[in-house]
């Protein structure tokens, strides 16, 4: 009896050890196929409203600069003035040298040596710089008569303002315009020789004293 009884003893625990072989193998199974599970994205419940992400703000363009506009014409740069100017200065599409600077146009300083631009550009600078002219001129000669504005402002257009510092601008200033029209006339040089042109010019500048356009 005792030799089946451990008959039995050993048949039981082989039967434990293969089960335990078995679980061992279940759990191996298991783990290898978890592993290898592809990942699921993850749904929203039944009836959940579903939330559109947020946009991503769009980067402003930096707005191009703006052009300059020309002012429109005033008492003393009237068409009469400006058409002056024009057939001074001569239309020139290309820049040009001219003594001191490059020009363009209608004698306005050019942007570079190269610089090409239509005639309706020049006369936008044109505009522009001759108004500029008058606003000098209006700094120092406020109650001055309009053909004296007039004069000065060509003047400073196709000279500059340097005249400002100088007798003419202590005479002007004093409204001895009958004096500084003899100063007005000695702006008439240019590489250091006299023009006829520019001669020609002072003398028209000088008479509109009397007689604005």
């Amino acid at each position: 009896m005792s030799a089946a009884f451990s008959d039995i003893q050993v048949i039981l625990l082989a039967i434990l050890a293969l089960a335990q072989l078995i679980v061992f193998g279940l759990l191996q199974w298991r783990a290898l196929g978890l592993a290898a599970r592809p990942l699921v994205p993850q749904q929203s419940p039944p009836g959940a409203v579903p939330v559109p992400a947020a946009p991503i703000p769009a980067v402003p363009k930096p707005a191009p600069p703006a052009t300059p506009v020309a002012p429109a014409a005033t008492p003393v740069v009237d068409q009469g003035l400006v058409n002056f100017v024009k057939k001074q200065e001569g239309f020139s599409a290309k820049a040009y040298w001219d003594y001191k600077q490059y020009s363009i146009g209608y004698g306005t300083k050019a942007n570079s040596a190269t610089e090409v631009i239509d005639e309706a550009e020049a006369e936008r600078r044109l505009a522009i710089e001759i108004n500029l002219a008058e606003q000098a001129v209006e700094k120092i000669a406020a109650n001055a008569p309009k053909g004296v504005k007039q004069g000065l402002t060509d003047l400073t257009y196709n000279a500059g303002a340097g005249w400002e510092a100088q007798d003419l601008g202590t005479l002007i200033k004093a409204g001895k315009y009958e004096e500084a029209k003899a100063h007005v006339l000695q702006y008439n040089h240019a590489g250091g020789q006299v023009l006829a042109g520019l001669t020609t010019r002072r003398e028209a500048e000088v008479s509109w004293f009397d007689n604005p356009l």
